[in-house]
């Protein structure tokens, strides 16, 4: 259920003297409000990291238990700022947004169930973050108006999940869900080496498909999903499901015709001094949607095809950590994907592949963690011939690997730099650098993070003015936790636009900025 909030009308001054003044004091107070909401309706001594970044603290806030039934619930505020360019167009603008989730559950012997609620609403999205005439967002306040009926104020109730679970049908550790469900690949396992688990959890799960949690609306699946722990280090997954709405229209309640089946072979290989993984995956996706395709090829051709995408994706990926005498920890982390099917009338051939390396140098006061890497997802080099060659992210959570989200992992190359800091366990420090190009200067630049309605594709692709740069960034951000329940988050991240992206001699300059407040019980 989606609903329009309402908004007020200052009423004693002129339209215009509202749209360009008061509208700007209306968006930061709006940010404000939504952002502190979560301080003024708790307490800070009841007060949880925000999720799905490495933890800040070894704390975990506790569920209210009612017998047998286990509650438990997240309140989050978010304001953002954003000063974004596309081409000759630019659009400065802040806006909030709030995010409500409650779970019911309960488990017995071997059966279980679980009913969660979410509630998502923006205040003072911007009507003016389109490139003019275009559905082009300038920014992620664009993106979230457009998909919301450009409405600046909005809010939905939905379920986010509400599944049976049984344990244990196979005489192994194993879980079977039906029903509605939250999932992403690459979190089929979770390591019990701490830092083995950060980079499964942040470098490789959400990759090809995820949950889109950072966008505080997200994505479910319909469907069925079983994982079995075979022995201590051995985990098979399978998944089949249908996504649900969401990600940037608060409507997350009904369903696409976009269905995936999955399937993922895991194995730890520890060791006295090591401890590595080793992940198999494949998995089909189907989209079904009648809607315009985004690709390479002319607006004619697009329109005439109006075919099914299939698209099989076959990969691995491998992760060690190990100690080197006297100089702390190394760790290595390899993933590749191979694609083929069909695109529409187009077949469909891609890959894309990374590399990254990180040391942990033994400082006590401060716990760095150094880190680079490398990426490539393939580009279309013809959109004459019969193949569609494009990278395809089917369902990821972009913002987990573009923090700024201007690009995708599709014809595109990443060359990042990480440092990351812990100089308490209450406290988080982390900054990245990227130069991000294209892979192929004759296909597209895409944006998005894959299909969330039933009326509109899910990407966008800008054309690149024949060059491949396409911008380089520097970002910071920090993470405080102030007690088990209550973590606050600020981010910062600055954009050099390069020739892909905007026609002046010496780029253009872009940056986005957020301050979080979450609290859990």
């Amino acid at each position: 259920m989606q609903v329009d909030l309402a908004k007020g009308e200052p009423g004693m001054f002129p339209a215009e003297y509202r749209k360009k003044v008061s509208r700007g004091w209306r968006r930061l107070a709006c940010a404000v409000l939504v952002l502190f909401s979560p301080l003024w309706l708790t307490s800070p001594a009841n007060a949880q990291a925000p999720e799905n970044e490495p933890s800040i603290s070894s704390a975990q806030a506790k569920p209210i238990r009612i017998g047998s039934l286990i509650l438990d619930a997240e309140l989050l505020g978010r304001g953002q700022g954003w000063s974004w360019f596309v081409g000759d167009s630019r659009a400065r603008y802040g806006f909030g947004n709030s995010l409500f989730r409650v779970g019911l559950s309960q488990q017995k012997n071997k059966f279980g169930w679980r009913i969660e609620l979410a509630q998502p609403a923006f205040y003072g999205l911007p009507d003016d973050a389109l490139v003019p005439g275009t559905a082009i967002p300038l920014g992620l306040g664009g993106a979230y108006f457009s998909a919301n009926g450009n409405r600046e104020n909005v809010a939905g109730i939905f379920v986010k999940q509400a599944f049976l679970s049984i344990r244990g049908i196979d005489n192994n550790h194993s879980t079977l869900r039906l029903g509605r469900f939250e999932f992403s690949d690459g979190e089929e396992r979770a390591p019990s080496a701490p830092d083995l688990a950060w980079l499964t959890g942040q470098r490789v799960a959400h990759r090809l498909i995820g949950d889109a949690y950072w966008t505080d609306i997200g994505r479910s699946f319909d469907g069925v999903d079983f994982s079995s722990d075979i022995g201590a280090d051995t985990n098979l997954t399978f998944m089949t499901g249908r996504a649900t709405r969401g990600v940037w229209q608060t409507d997350g309640m009904g369903e696409m015709d976009v269905d995936i089946i999955y399937s993922a072979f895991t194995r730890e290989f520890p060791t006295p001094h090591t401890d590595s993984q080793l992940r198999i995956f494949a998995f089909g996706y189907h989209d079904g949607r009648k809607v315009l395709k985004v690709d390479s090829r002319a607006l004619a051709a697009r329109e005439a095809d109006t075919r099914n995408i299939r698209i099989g994706t076959f990969g691995v990926n491998y992760a060690i950590v190990t100690p080197i005498w006297r100089l702390g920890k190394w760790d290595l982390l390899v993933w590749g994907a191979q694609q083929i099917g069909q695109w529409g009338r187009l077949s469909h051939r891609a890959n894309s592949g990374t590399v990254e390396m990180g040391w942990r140098p033994p400082i006590p006061w401060i716990h760095p963690w150094l880190r680079a890497g490398a990426l490539f997802a393939s580009g279309d080099g013809n959109q004459n011939d019969s193949t569609h060659a494009t990278f395809f992210q089917p369902l990821p959570t972009e913002q987990q690997y573009a923090r700024l989200p201007f690009y995708t992992l599709q014809n595109s190359e990443d060359y990042t730099g990480q440092v990351i800091v812990r100089p308490t366990a209450k406290w988080q420090l982390r900054s990245e650098v990227h130069k991000v190009k294209l892979h192929s200067a004759n296909d597209l630049w895409y944006l998005g993070t894959g299909a969330f309605q039933n009326t509109s594709f899910g990407y966008d692709a800008l054309p690149d003015n024949g060059h491949r740069g396409l911008g380089n960034y520097v970002d910071f951000s920090v993470d405080y936790q102030v007690t088990s329940k209550l973590g606050l988050r600020y981010y910062i991240g600055v954009l050099s636009g390069k020739g892909a992206e905007t026609k002046l001699p010496h780029g253009r300059k872009g940056g986005f900025t957020y301050l979080e407040v979450a609290y859990r019980f």
